[in-house]
């Protein structure tokens, strides 16, 4: 998180606290939003049909993944976007870590290296996924990016953060990975559910 460096501990961990809150709170309006329309859908669409939809989506998620892994990019359905860096200089840092929380956590406004949270959330508006997923969402985010940014002042170098966020850019295989895993059991687990 650039807006950080050059800060005093105390005011890094505060803008890192900001951003953190800004996140969550618009995951949570988004997923809160779909699980709205998801509670409806569930009233109207049967279980059997939104449950075969939400394996559908998680089979499409995975071969979106499977491909991102296998071209060592992005996810190829999310916006090539991300939250302008001037804010910071027009609008200072306490703002910027506001801004950008709030945009990051939005799931469909910036570079995604996985599809899992479009298929998250496609599921909470087929009402298959609870309405609080956005909090599951902010967490599977924000731990892995406040733990490294926690790491980051300790990493030997000029400056440890950046340091870091090259190191784990080198890895971000090990992420697709994961995730190309994470999707291949959750479409077993409903595809067997659908049996």
């Amino acid at each position: 998180m650039s807006l950080g460096q050059g800060q005093p501990l105390r005011t890094y961990y505060g803008l890192l606290g900001r951003f953190a809150m800004a996140f969550t709170a618009s995951s949570f309006a988004v997923f809160g939003l779909a699980g709205a329309i998801g509670l409806t859908v569930a009233q109207v669409v049967p279980s059997a049909a939104r449950e075969a939809a939400a394996c559908g989506v998680l089979s499409a998620a995975l071969l979106l993944d499977a491909y991102s892994l296998k071209r060592k990019t992005w996810c190829p359905v999310t916006l090539r976007r991300q939250t302008p860096k001037d804010i910071l200089h027009r609008y200072g840092a306490r703002r910027a870590a506001t801004a950008w929380g709030l945009d990051a956590g939005l799931v469909f406004t910036t570079y995604r290296v996985s599809s899992i949270s479009w298929a998250v959330l496609a599921l909470a508006l087929f009402g298959v996924a609870p309405w609080w997923a956005g909090l599951g969402y902010a967490a599977g985010f924000l731990v892995p990016l406040l733990l490294g940014c926690s790491l980051g002042p300790v990493v030997p170098g000029n400056d440890g953060t950046i340091a870091l966020a090259h190191m784990l850019a080198g890895r971000s295989s090990l992420a697709r990975t994961t995730c190309v895993a994470a999707l291949t059991i959750a479409v077993a687990v409903v595809g067997a559910s659908l049996a």
